[in-house]
C-alpha cells in the first residue's frame, strides 16, 4: 500500500479534536467536519499491509523506521494513495474502524522535528528548573555529565525520567526521592535527571500542564537521613539558607 499519515498537531488544534471520535465530535462540536489545517503530514511512504487495519497494528506495533508521529490512534487520518483492495481516499481513524472523509492535504504541514525538546532539570542542592536541550544522544548524555542514561517510568502520566544509569554507583550525590501512589520511597536518584514527555517513540517536550506539575513536585531539593534503618527526604529551600 501507498499512504500518507496526518496528525492533529496539538499547537493548533483550539478546539481540541486530538483523539476525539466521530461520535464525540458530533456531541461537542458546531461542525463534526474534519479542519485539515491542524492536522501534519507525518508518513508518506509505501508499507507492506493489506488493509487499514494492518496499517493500524503496524503504527502501533512496528513503526516503520525513520517514522516521526505519534501511534496511530483515534482522530488521525490515512490517506490511501494506492492499495489493492481499498478505494483511494481519505479514512478517519475511528474508535471503533475508521470512516471515509473528506479531506484536504493542501491545507496540512508537514511535521516540524525539533532539534530541542523542553524538560524539567533537577539537580542535587538546586531548586528544579525548566531546560531546552537536544535530542541526540550525546546531547542526552552532556546533559545529564554521565556516559549512560537510564529511563525510568514511575508515573500513570506520559512522561518519563531520564538519569545517569551509574548515579549510584560512582559517587554521585543524592538529588530526590521517588515515591509510590501509596506514598512510601520507592528510589533514591542519585545525580541529575530530567523528565520529559514519553507519548511517542521518542523523548519529547513537557506540555505546559505536565511541567507545572512535576516542578511543583520536584521544586525543592531534599537531604536524605536514615533513622532506624529507613531513609526520610527532608526538603530545604537553598535560597533561605544562603541568606542565613
Amino acid at each position: 500500500m501507498k499512504i500518507k499519515i496526518y496528525q492533529v498537531n496539538m499547537g493548533r488544534d483550539e478546539n481540541r479534536t486530538a483523539f476525539m471520535g466521530m461520535d464525540e465530535r458530533e456531541h461537542f462540536l458546531p461542525s463534526p467536519a474534519i479542519d485539515s489545517s491542524i492536522y501534519d503530514c507525518v508518513f508518506d511512504g509505501e508499507v507492506d499491509c493489506k488493509g487499514l487495519e494492518d496499517v493500524f497494528q503496524m503504527f502501533n506495533i512496528n513503526h516503520p523506521e525513520g517514522y516521526r508521529g505519534r501511534s496511530l490512534s483515534v482522530s488521525d487520518v490515512v490517506e490511501v494513495v494506492e492499495a489493492e483492495g481499498v478505494d483511494p481516499g481519505f479514512y478517519f481513524c475511528d474508535s471503533v474502524g475508521f470512516k471515509k472523509v473528506e479531506f484536504d492535504p493542501k491545507q496540512t504541514k508537514p511535521l516540524e522535528i525539533k532539534e530541542t525538546i523542553r524538560v524539567l532539570m533537577v539537580e542535587p542542592g538546586k531548586k528544579a528548573y525548566e531546560k531546552e536541550i537536544g535530542t541526540k544522544l550525546e546531547e542526552l548524555y552532556s546533559a545529564l555529565s554521565c556516559d549512560c542514561i537510564q529511563t525510568f517510568y514511575p508515573y500513570e502520566d506520559l512522561v518519563v525520567i531520564v538519569c545517569d544509569d551509574e548515579g549510584k554507583v560512582n559517587g554521585s550525590r543524592p538529588n530526590r526521592a521517588i515515591y509510590g501512589e501509596d506514598g512510601k520511597m520507592m528510589d533514591i536518584i542519585c545525580g541529575k535527571f530530567f523528565i520529559c514527555d514519553c507519548s511517542t517513540d521518542r523523548f519529547q517536550s513537557l506540555t505546559d500542564d505536565m511541567m507545572q506539575k512535576y516542578k511543583k513536585q520536584f521544586l525543592l531539593p531534599e537531604r536524605f537521613v536514615r533513622i532506624n534503618g529507613e531513609h526520610f527526604a527532608v526538603k530545604f529551600d537553598p535560597e533561605r539558607e544562603a541568606v542565613r
